[in-house]
């Protein structure tokens, strides 16, 4: 289980995180949800250590600021919101990279079989640079299931931290992409993902906290989270559950949580 207690995090002398407490269980897809600036990528950060804190991140109860960084990258993988890369590496050498961090010693043909699940078999040779924003979006997915690539290791459970991992994919590799994950958790690894999107949210999340002010205002399963009056105070207008808008304005929701 990984547990963060009382989560403080100030930016040029701001608070961005303001005594956060959030939990996420093995076997379960957590998500962070919350309007922008409430301080998800922040909490993810620090989590992951890359934002200094003051409060406590536990995993399996350690402190994980007292592991070495070679534990915790046999233990959990990293998707940032975005990724820069400067030089002209392909596809093959960017996925790699999660290879080399691995605890496991694996075969090259890894890389493939990463490229595969995330619909980019073939891809290998082809330079990071000239791929389109998705593309791009889902060789990173490919380089942290590598790292991690069973869900349970001798260490137990593994973890993906994810940066709004579908953010820059269309709905049908949106659903490939949390289907990937949800297939992930349910063979008992860990998923943490900061998500925009409500709809998918609702479809995926076993477990959801959402953020607005630097706090958490609520965490459980979506039918506690995902309320007309929680949604409203932290986005600061009026959302209605399950209500088509009216009119003859569209209304487009993926009702079936698969792919063909």
């Amino acid at each position: 289980m990984l547990d963060a207690r009382d989560i403080r995090v100030s930016l040029a002398g701001t608070p961005v995180l303001q005594g956060v407490h959030f939990r996420a269980r093995p076997g379960q897809v957590t998500t962070i949800v919350g309007p922008n600036g409430s301080g998800k990528t922040t909490l993810l950060r620090a989590m992951t250590q890359e934002a200094s804190y003051s409060g406590e991140v536990t995993l399996d109860g350690e402190d994980i600021s007292r592991l070495p960084g070679w534990q915790l990258a046999a233990r959990r993988a990293v998707l940032p919101q975005a990724s820069r890369i400067a030089f002209p590496f392909t596809v093959f050498e960017i996925v790699r990279l999660g290879l080399t961090a691995s605890a496991e010693a694996a075969q090259e043909s890894r890389v493939s079989e990463a490229l595969d699940r995330v619909g980019l078999a073939g891809f290998e040779g082809r330079f990071y640079q000239e791929l389109s924003g998705g593309e791009q979006q889902r060789v990173q997915l490919a380089r942290v299931l590598t790292q991690v690539w069973e869900p349970i290791g001798a260490e137990g459970a593994r973890w993906l931290f994810l940066d709004e991992p579908v953010s820059s994919l269309d709905i049908g590799h949106q659903l490939e992409v949390m289907s990937l994950l949800a297939a992930y958790a349910q063979a008992g690894g860990g998923v943490i993902a900061v998500m925009h999107d409500l709809n998918l949210t609702a479809m995926y999340a076993d477990d959801i906290a959402i953020l607005a002010d630097g706090r958490v205002l609520r965490q459980g399963p979506p039918s506690a989270v995902l309320t007309d009056s929680l949604l409203s105070e932290a986005y600061g207008c009026a959302v209605r559950v399950n209500a088509a808008p009216a009119g003859d304005v569209p209304f487009i929701l993926p009702h079936m949580a698969s792919i063909s």
